[in-house]
């Protein structure tokens, strides 16, 4: 099975080194590349296509909570 990967796709490095900075900032292995035929920038995830800054900050917010849930001591749920 391929591991999960993110690919980050924007028209302009520079204006989105936030996206950038999120993405890279997740404990999931990411790709990121420019593409300044597109006007917004693309998360693409294992199927899902995610367009503009809103959209993908929105999707970013809910895998930071799956990361942090997923790498936190879970020592209290088990006696």
């Amino acid at each position: 099975k391929k591991k999960k990967k993110l690919l980050l796709i924007l028209p302009n490095a520079e204006v989105f080194k936030t996206l950038e900075a999120r993405v890279a900032a997740l404990l999931i292995p990411s790709d990121f590349k420019v593409d300044e035929a597109l006007n917004a920038p693309v998360l693409l995830d294992e199927g899902k296509k995610l367009c503009g800054e809103a959209e993908i900050n929105t999707y970013l917010d809910s895998l930071e909570k799956f990361t942090k849930q997923w790498y936190a001591c879970r020592c209290d749920m088990f006696p």
